[in-house]
């Protein structure tokens, strides 16, 4: 068993690891918004919202941080909505 002292600085490091996580997920999360906001607006006919997932992965990452029993891997979902597409 841990003392109180390591198991606050456990906590302490995996908090600061938590946060650098954050920013990681919102730098994705920028860069795929905005890819998938370019692709409907080179298709403005198109709709891509007919497929589920096929918009807003971030969504789903975010869904699946919070439920991992979720099978499917964000990578995953992203190559099968969108093959095909061009």
């Amino acid at each position: 068993m841990a003392t109180i002292a390591a198991n606050i600085a456990t906590i302490q490091a995996q908090a600061a690891a938590l946060d650098t996580l954050i920013g990681q997920f919102a730098a994705a999360k920028a860069l795929i918004d905005a890819a998938e906001l370019d692709i409907r607006q080179q298709q403005p006919r198109a709709n891509h919202e007919a497929r589920s997932g096929r918009v807003r992965l971030a969504e789903y990452a975010r869904s699946k941080m919070g439920d991992p029993s979720l099978t499917k891997t964000v990578a995953t979902l992203a190559s099968e909505v969108w093959s095909g597409v061009s």
